[in-house]
């Protein structure tokens, strides 16, 4: 999961108005934490490893707010003129995402291994704590989705859908508590367990795939490129479209730089503006580099040198 902070990124970033929703994501991480603790104490005292799963999965959202509330911390300190992070330090969610996604394998291969070896030599379960516990636990995920319903953010959204989620594991987890009880059937609690790590590694494996695009600066996947450099080449006075770039800083700000070749007679500065608007509108980025050049420009000797232009020469041939 990435509770992304930044669905507010600009050259002038307006921290204030995300105030209410900053207050919120402290209050859930706040209460997220407390949860984490005490259902990993329960889970300690109980031996239940379906309440240590259904921990971890509350931890997973823990990190991400964290995460989030870390990087509007962080990006909205005005950088030291003549700084390297000319983009700010935005992406430092991202760096968080990558340490809590690896941590969290880790966790749930560690998991794996006790519920198989308690398939073969069960362990009893203290049941009672382990079912007070997880009712706890529910009251306070249910807790953290009233508090963030009312939230406006990307990251307060995404944060109360989690919830929710949290909300629905510590139900799996009362039910197999109730099905010990009743039963006296020891291999419900590691069999839930390995339900429940599956879901969490596969929120772990998605946020470190996310992760991963951004650092690697995959275009964003909400961002069609090819239809992106067929609408711009459909512009009055585009002759052609080269060295289109898009990329992100973090999963929800999207950027992109490109080269605008102007047909003969064309008004460069109304093509520029043409362009930018139907970025903006069309496909929600809003920091863009255009650069319109003549025709008589395009595809020069510099631009066949770049090893990123996806007319490159290869260097074996410029060296030669």
């Amino acid at each position: 999961m990435f509770v992304s902070a930044l669905g507010l990124w600009c050259d002038a970033m307006s921290v204030p108005r995300y105030r209410a929703d900053q207050a919120r994501l402290r209050q859930a991480l706040a209460l997220t934490v407390v949860i984490v603790v005490g259902q990993a104490l329960g889970a300690w005292y109980s031996g239940s490893l379906a309440l240590l799963s259904d921990t971890g999965h509350v931890l997973t959202d823990s990190l991400a707010i964290g995460a989030a509330l870390l990087a509007l911390h962080i990006a909205a300190r005005p950088l030291r003129p003549g700084s390297r992070f000319t983009y700010g330090l935005h992406r430092i969610e991202v760096v968080v995402a990558l340490g809590s996604a690896l941590l969290l394998l880790g966790v749930c291969g560690w998991i794996v291994w006790q519920a198989v070896h308690r398939l073969f030599v069960p362990r009893q379960v203290l049941v009672e704590p382990m079912l007070g516990v997880a009712l706890l636990g529910l009251l306070g995920n249910v807790a953290v989705a009233l508090l963030l319903h009312h939230g406006e953010s990307l990251s307060v959204r995404a944060a109360y859908l989690h919830a929710l989620s949290d909300a629905v594991s510590s139900v799996a987890v009362i039910g197999a508590a109730l099905g010990v009880w009743w039963t006296g059937a020891l291999w419900l609690d590691p069999v839930l367990s390995l339900v429940l790590v599956g879901f969490i590694a596969r929120q772990a494996l998605l946020l470190l795939w996310e992760a991963l695009s951004v650092v690697l600066e995959m275009s964003p996947k909400t961002v069609p490129v090819l239809e992106l450099e067929a609408v711009l080449r459909q512009l009055p006075g585009v002759q052609d479209v080269h060295d289109l770039h898009v990329w992100c800083i973090t999963p929800v700000e999207s950027l992109l730089s490109a080269h605008l070749v102007a047909r003969p007679g064309a008004d460069r500065d109304e093509l520029l503006a043409q362009a930018r608007a139907l970025l903006e509108e069309r496909f929600g980025i809003a920091h863009v580099s255009l650069q319109v050049e003549p025709p008589e420009f395009v595809h020069t000797w510099q631009c066949h040198r770049c090893p990123y232009s996806p007319g490159a020469i290869p260097p074996s041939v410029i060296k030669s």
